[in-house]
C-alpha cells in the first residue's frame, strides 16, 4: 500500500513537472513571437508613416531599415528573458520611437530644396500630422504601462529600466525632430544624457532619489507640451514658448535632485547607493 501510495505520488509529481516544463515552453514561444512582431512592426508603420507624408519610396526605405536597426538594439538591450505585460507595453512604445527615429533621419539625409529652403511647404513636410498622431501616441503609453506593471504585480527593476530609457529616447527624437524650430529643444533632448554621464564622473551622484510630485509632474508637464509643439497647426511663438518652459522646468528640476544627491538628501540618506534615476 505504501509502495502505491509513493509510485501515486511519483507520478503526480511528474505529470506537474511535464506541465509546468510544458507551460514554460509555451509562455517563451509566445513571448518569440510577441518580440518578433514588436521587431517587424517598427519598420513597417516608419515606412507608412513615410508614405503618409508623401516622402517617397527611397525615403520610406531608409526610415525602415533604421527603425529595424533601432528595433534590434532594443531586443539585444533587453535580453533573452521574458518580456512582462508591462514590458510589452513599453515595447510597442519603443517601436513608435524607432519609426519615428527612421522618418526623421530619411528626411534629414535626402532633404531636397522644398524641405531645407524654408518654402511654402516645408513647414507641413517636416511637422506633419501623421508624425504629430504618432509622437502623441508614443508619449501617451508612457501613461499607461505603469498602470499594467502594478496591475498586474509585474514591477520589475528591469521595467523601470526599461520604461525610463524609453522615455529619454522619445524626448530625444522628438527634440531632434523639432530643431527646425527651435534651438531651445536640445536642452529636454540632452538633460537625461548629461546627468547620466555626470553619474558616472561623480559617485555621490548614484543615490536613491526620495519621490517627489513634483518631479512627476515636471517630467509628464514637459512631455506633453513639447508633444504639442509637433502638431503643424501650433504657432512658431507657441512652440518657443512650451519648448522654452520645458527646458526651463527640467533643469531646475535635475538641478534640485543633484544638489539632494550631492548634499547626502538621496532615499537612504547616502550618496553613491541605490539605483539611478
Amino acid at each position: 500500500m505504501l509502495h502505491r501510495r509513493a509510485s501515486r505520488t511519483r507520478d503526480t509529481t511528474r505529470s506537474r513537472g511535464a506541465a509546468d516544463t510544458s507551460g514554460d515552453a509555451a509562455d517563451r514561444s509566445r513571448d518569440r513571437w510577441a518580440r518578433a512582431l514588436h521587431l517587424g512592426s517598427a519598420p513597417l508603420v516608419a515606412g507608412a508613416l513615410c508614405a503618409a507624408d508623401g516622402l517617397g519610396p527611397l525615403r520610406g526605405a531608409i526610415s525602415a531599415g533604421t527603425a529595424l536597426a533601432g528595433g534590434i538594439l532594443t531586443e539585444v538591450l533587453l535580453g533573452p528573458e521574458p518580456l512582462t505585460r508591462a514590458d510589452h507595453v513599453t515595447r510597442v512604445r519603443a517601436s513608435l520611437i524607432a519609426a519615428l527615429a527612421g522618418r526623421l533621419l530619411a528626411g534629414r539625409l535626402l532633404a531636397d530644396a522644398d524641405l531645407e529652403n524654408g518654402a511654402d511647404g516645408s513647414t507641413a513636410r517636416l511637422r506633419t500630422i501623421p508624425q504629430a498622431a504618432l509622437f502623441t501616441l508614443a508619449i501617451g503609453l508612457d501613461a499607461i504601462d505603469g498602470q499594467v506593471a502594478r496591475r498586474t504585480g509585474c514591477t520589475t527593476t528591469r521595467g523601470w529600466r526599461f520604461d525610463l530609457e524609453a522615455d529619454a529616447a522619445a524626448i530625444a527624437v522628438l527634440s531632434s525632430a523639432m530643431l527646425h524650430r527651435t534651438r531651445w529643444v536640445v536642452v529636454p533632448g540632452a538633460l537625461r544624457y548629461v546627468f547620466g554621464a555626470a553619474r558616472q564622473l561623480v559617485p555621490a551622484l548614484r543615490g536613491e532619489l526620495e519621490p517627489r510630485l513634483s518631479r512627476r509632474v515636471i517630467a509628464g508637464g514637459s512631455m506633453v507640451a513639447l508633444v504639442a509643439t509637433t502638431w503643424p497647426m501650433v504657432p512658431q511663438r507657441a512652440v518657443r514658448a512650451l519648448t522654452g518652459g520645458a527646458a526651463l522646468a527640467l533643469s531646475a528640476s535635475f538641478a534640485r535632485d543633484g544638489a539632494d544627491l550631492l548634499r547626502g538628501f538621496g532615499a537612504d540618506g547616502s550618496p553613491g547607493q541605490g539605483r539611478p534615476r
